[in-house]
């Protein structure tokens, strides 16, 4: 509770600095994803969605400058034809600093996402219609401004298992930690190859991440990760995740996310390749909450248990991905 009135009396002053009105309700938490902390602040004015930057996060070297890209990078997209949120430039600027913390403001939108219980094909269908048109956007302006998502080195499994006092993640991580081994390989190797072919996307396009508007069409939002990637691998990542891939695997999901984007005007020549250098953005995910774990990059217990929580989620769906990885060749 004190962490909460902490946080109100932020947005309060956040809200006074950035002329957004008198607020007339209490901020509601809402979700914001694995990483930051969202609130819906109601005002004289109008109504907000208010996003609190993961602290940690943003200590870290070109965080700041990070954020100003991605915003950037979905204004441009929008004002290419894709349906997206940017966040609001209030005084020429796009990141909001109170105290230290770093904010981004958003008109609220009363849009939906879903679960994966309830993906349709006809949803699928629009994610990659959607993808395919974000890719053929010319950001060639931003290209030297950015580099590649994923760490082309080896992660050391042995560094996080002697660090790790959970039983259950050390006992995962045993189980597991020499079939990581060969994967992470396999997977820097192939990203080499594909690194030759790389564009900037939004790199998170998940089911939280897209929501749905009255007409049933999909907002993309949440465009922190957006960077440099190879269009194969995020094909892959965003049709493994519209074909249940957190939870199930609907082959027939991926085939008709995968043929819509070709259809779309898609190019996937380097499909086979990207596919085993998928694991790498997978192990990334799955490093950043294992240092969760044992406090690296962790403010507080309730983000500590989030990764915990995700660690295990992580390595389950690596092993998923693995078992069903032979059912995703086009």
């Amino acid at each position: 509770m004190k962490e909460e009135n902490s946080v109100n009396i932020i947005i309060e002053k956040l809200v006074k600095r950035c002329n957004l009105g008198e607020i007339i309700e209490n901020p509601i938490r809402v979700s914001g994803g694995l990483l930051n902390r969202m609130y819906k602040v109601k005002t004289t004015i109008d109504t907000y969605a208010i996003k609190l930057l993961n602290p940690e996060v943003m200590k870290r070297e070109n965080a700041i400058s990070n954020h100003i890209f991605a915003e950037t990078v979905s204004n441009i997209a929008k004002d290419n034809g894709v349906s997206c949120l940017p966040a609001k430039v209030i005084d020429n600027e796009v990141l909001q600093k109170i105290e230290n913390y770093y904010f981004l403001v958003f008109n609220w939108f009363d849009g939906y996402s879903i679960k994966d219980e309830e993906l349709t094909l006809d949803k699928c269908k629009k994610v990659a219609k959607e993808l395919s048109n974000l890719h053929k956007i010319d950001y060639a302006e931003l290209k030297e401004k950015c580099k590649a998502y994923y760490d082309t080195n080896e992660i050391d499994w042995i560094f996080y298992l002697e660090k790790i006092d959970n039983n259950k993640i050390k006992k995962l991580l045993t189980e597991n930690i020499e079939k990581f081994r060969k994967l992470d390989k396999e997977a820097i190797k192939n990203l080499e190859i594909i690194s030759k072919n790389m564009l900037i996307s939004h790199r998170d396009l998940d089911l939280p991440n897209i929501l749905w508007n009255k007409e049933g069409e999909p907002v993309l939002i949440d465009w922190e990760s957006s960077g440099l990637i190879n269009p194969s691998m995020e094909v892959i990542d965003t049709a493994w995740n519209w074909s249940g891939g957190q939870k199930y695997f609907d082959k027939n999901k991926f085939k008709v996310f995968v043929n819509t984007y070709k259809e779309n005007g898609g190019d996937l020549s380097d499909f086979g390749e990207a596919l085993k250098a998928d694991y790498k953005a997978k192990f990334g995910w799955l490093e950043y909450n294992l240092k969760r774990v044992i406090g690296i990059e962790c403010i507080d217990d309730e983000e500590r248990m989030l990764g915990e929580k995700e660690v295990i989620r992580s390595i389950d769906e690596i092993n998923r991905f693995y078992l069903y990885s032979g059912d995703m060749k086009i």
